[in-house]
């Protein structure tokens, strides 16, 4: 009947223009997400900074140490950092209403050479009509089947681990890690490759990173914020020393100058048989 056909015919464009309104919040993050990528702080222009300040809220510069937008914009170059991100892919975006979550990586090179793809799992928001970055954290490697989990926890100020784990002795596991902290941390994962206490081994430590020959870096996670988890992807661990440290500053401290978790004692070494 004709009040047939005008019914469906009204749910028909109803459901249309649902799809087209989806499709646009959709094409709109990610148009958001994809020109953030690409933005640097130190040689970044003064519309790239903009736009970087227009898009981000406190919550997502908290992370990094700076509590407003205000505080952001008054550091811009080191708040943005100098590393871009790779191009989103588009099928990792998920929105439900204003929020969603998007995955975005970082193409990294280790102080020997070798190629490390960061994974991080990203919040967004929309604000006034405006899509806005409210959080980052580490996301999961990809692990090989059958490669064994080794439960790691972070808190304040530890990493807390079986260190008699047959896995872990093995040389041959990722790590399961889970924040259960109120801070954000690391894990940065060390091999000391001289003998001598840990904290002298770290003197080596120059502005470009460890002397190579003293101390191997073979990966991070960061950041993982409170209540997060992430699985880390480990290289294959030959006999020797190895190292779990957290870098980042205490943020209970007040002021600019906020110890890093290291020195609180969020440093452990591990053996590998």
């Amino acid at each position: 009947s004709y009040m047939n056909k005008f019914i469906f015919t009204a749910l028909l464009i109803g459901c249309l223009s649902a799809f087209v309104a989806c499709a646009n919040q959709e094409d709109e993050a990610f148009e958001v997400v994809t020109k953030m990528a690409s933005i640097v702080g130190p040689g970044g222009s003064e519309e790239d900074h903009d736009y970087y300040i227009k898009h981000v809220t406190d919550n997502f510069n908290s992370l990094w140490g700076y509590p407003t937008v205000a505080d952001c914009a008054a550091d811009i170059e080191e708040c943005i950092g100098d590393s871009k991100m790779d191009p989103p892919q588009k099928d990792s975006l998920k929105l439900d209403g204003d929020s969603g979550t998007i995955t975005v990586t970082e193409t990294e090179y280790s102080p020997s050479g070798d190629v490390m793809k960061m994974s991080f799992q990203t919040g967004l928001v929309k604000e006034d009509g405006v899509w806005k970055l409210d959080s980052i954290t580490a996301g999961d490697d990809e692990i090989p089947t059958g490669t064994q989990l080794v439960p790691l926890e972070l808190n304040e100020m530890v990493f807390l681990y079986d260190g008699s784990d047959a896995n872990l002795k093995s040389g041959k596991f990722a790590f399961d890690i889970v924040n259960k902290g109120n801070q954000v941390h690391e894990a940065v994962l060390l091999h000391l490759k001289k003998e001598g206490p840990l904290m002298e081994l770290m003197e080596s430590m120059g502005p470009d990173g460890p002397d190579p020959e003293v101390i191997g870096f073979l990966g991070v996670k960061v950041p993982v914020i409170p209540g997060a988890s992430a699985k880390m992807a480990v290289p294959e661990l030959e006999s020797g020393r190895y190292a779990l440290i957290c870098f980042l500053p205490d943020t209970s401290v007040p002021g600019e100058e906020q110890p890093p978790h290291f020195v609180l004692g969020m440093v452990s070494e591990f053996e590998v048989e």
